[in-house]
C-alpha cells in the first residue's frame, strides 16, 4: 500500500525542484540553487520509491535481488551530498571550486563503496528479507548498511551547523521560522538515518535484513516529510499571511469612510469615477470589488478629496469660527497619551460640523465664494501629507464623527447638472 504522506512530499518536491530549476533560467541559476533543485529530484525519488516500495518490484527479471533498496538508498545518500554542497556553496559565497569538487568526489566514492560491498554480499531474498550469502556476505551486507548511514549522517551534521547558524543570525521573522524548521527536519533526519545503524548490528549477527522500512524508520520518514513541507512553504504562507493583512486593512478602510463618501456623494454625484480598471459595467458606484480592496480604498479617498475640493466653493468665512486642532495628529502612533487622542477625536469632530454645514448650504442654495462676488471661501481642513494610510485614519475619523450628527438633507447640489462631467483619476 502506498504511504500518502510520503507521496505528496514526494510529488511536492518533484513539482518543486523542477519548478524553480526553469525559474532559475531567467535570472541565472547559482551553484546552491542546482545544488537544491538535485537535492529535490533525489530526494522526492527517494520519497516516491519508499511509500511504493511494496508495490514496485523493480528486482524482478534482473537476477539481483535488493536492487530496489539499493535505488533508494543510492537516491538517500545523493540526496545528502547535495544537501552538503548546499551548504558548501552557501558559506561560500564564491562557491569554491575546490570544496564542491570535494564533496562532489565524496558522493560518488560513497555510492561506489556501497555498490562493491552490496554485490560482494551477492544477497538472494527470502520471505520478505535480503540473506546475504558467501563467507564474507554478512560483513559485506554490514559494511554496506554503514558505508550509507556513515556518509548521510556526515552530511546531514554539516547541514545542522550550517542551519543552526543561519536560524541565530536571520532577522526576519518569517525566514527565521523557516531555517528553524529546516534545521528540526534536518535533526529529525538525523535520527532517521542514526537508526539504520540497527541495519548494521543486524547484518553483522544474522546476516539478514528487512527489505521494506520498519514502523520506526517509516514514521520518521513520515515526521520528516512533514517538517520538510513545512518549512518549504514557510515563506509562501507568510506572504500569503501578509497580502491577507494588506486586504482586511484596506477593507476595515474603505467601510469606514463609507458615511462620508456617502454624504459626498449624494450632494456632488459627479465625484464617483468611471474610468480606469473599475467600470460603471463592472461596479456600482461606492461597491468594493473583492479582490482590489487596496484599489478601492485608493479610489474611494480620492473621490472623498474630489469632494471635498468641490465643496470648498460652499464653506464661508464662518465655518473657521469652528474650534479646530491641527489634524496632523491624525498621524500619531497607537501609543499616545489620551490628550493627544482627544485633540485628535475633537479635531475630527470640528472638520464634520464644518462639512455638514457646507452640505446643507450645496443643497439649498449656489455656491459662495469669488464667482458670486461675495468672500472668499474657507479653506478646507485638509491633513497634512503622511501616506494613504494616515489619510484614510484621518478621513475615518471624519466619517465616525458625521455619523454622530444631525442627519443631512437629501439629494443633490442646488446647482448640479446630470450632465456634468465626471471626475478623472
Amino acid at each position: 500500500m502506498t504511504d500518502p504522506v510520503l507521496a505528496l512530499a514526494a510529488a511536492f518536491l518533484l513539482g518543486l525542484g523542477t519548478y524553480r530549476f526553469l525559474a532559475g533560467r531567467r535570472r541565472g541559476r547559482s551553484p546552491a540553487l542546482r545544488f537544491t533543485c538535485c537535492f529535490a529530484w533525489c530526494f522526492g525519488a527517494f520519497l516516491a520509491l519508499t511509500a511504493a516500495r511494496g508495490r514496485v518490484d523493480i528486482d524482478h527479471g534482473t537476477g539481483l535481488a535488493g536492487l530496489s533498496g539499493m535505488l533508494t538508498d543510492h537516491l538517500r545518500t545523493g540526496s545528502a551530498g547535495f544537501l552538503a554542497l548546499t551548504a558548501v556553496a552557501l558559506r561560500r559565497p564564491e562557491a569554491d571550486a575546490r570544496a564542491l569538487r570535494r564533496r562532489c568526489v565524496g558522493t560518488a566514492l560513497a555510492v561506489l563503496a556501497a555498490t562493491v560491498l552490496f554485490l560482494l554480499a551477492r544477497p538472494r531474498e527470502d520471505g520478505g528479507q535480503l540473506v546475504a550469502t558467501g563467507a564474507l556476505g554478512p560483513v559485506a551486507l554490514a559494511g554496506y548498511d554503514l558505508v550509507i548511514t556513515g556518509y548521510v549522517v556526515g552530511c546531514l551534521v554539516t547541514l545542522l551547523r550550517r542551519t543552526t547558524h543561519w536560524t541565530r543570525r536571520a532577522d526576519d521573522t518569517a525566514l527565521r521560522t523557516a531555517l528553524g524548521l529546516v534545521t528540526l527536519t534536518t535533526a529529525v533526519g538525523l535520527i532517521w538515518a542514526a537508526w539504520g545503524l540497527d541495519d548494521v548490528l543486524g547484518a553483522l549477527r544474522t546476516g539478514r535484513q528487512l527489505t521494506t522500512e520498519d514502523p520506526v524508520s517509516l514514521a520518521l520518514g513520515r515526521v520528516c516529510a512533514i517538517l520538510l513541507l513545512a518549512g518549504a512553504t514557510t515563506l509562501l504562507w507568510a506572504r500569503a499571511g501578509r497580502a491577507a493583512r494588506r486586504w482586511r486593512a484596506a477593507y476595515r478602510g474603505f467601510r469606514s469612510l463609507g458615511p462620508l463618501w456617502r454624504a459626498l456623494h449624494a450632494a456632488f454625484p459627479q465625484i464617483a469615477l468611471t474610468t480606469g480598471r473599475i467600470t460603471p459595467g463592472r461596479i456600482t458606484a461606492g461597491r468594493m470589488p473583492p479582490a482590489d480592496a487596496e484599489l478601492a480604498l485608493y479610489r474611494r479617498v480620492i473621490e472623498i478629496r474630489d469632494g471635498l475640493l468641490i465643496l470648498r466653493r460652499y464653506r464661508t468665512a464662518e465655518d473657521s469660527s469652528a474650534p479646530d486642532v491641527s489634524s496632523a495628529d491624525a498621524d500619531a502612533d497607537a501609543d499616545a497619551d489620551a490628550d493627544t487622542d482627544a485633540d485628535t477625536d475633537a479635531a475630527a469632530r470640528a472638520e464634520a460640523v464644518r462639512i455638514a454645514a457646507a452640505l446643507r448650504r450645496a443643497r439649498t442654495r449656489a455656491p459662495d465664494g469669488p464667482l458670486r462676488g461675495g468672500p472668499p471661501p474657507a479653506e478646507p481642513h485638509l491633513p497634512h501629507t503622511g501616506g494613504l494610510e494616515a489619510e484614510t485614519r484621518w478621513l475615518g475619523q471624519i466619517a465616525r464623527a458625521l455619523r454622530t450628527l444631525p442627519p443631512l438633507p437629501t439629494g443633490p447640489a442646488a446647482d448640479w447638472s446630470p450632465n456634468a462631467a465626471p471626475s478623472a483619476p
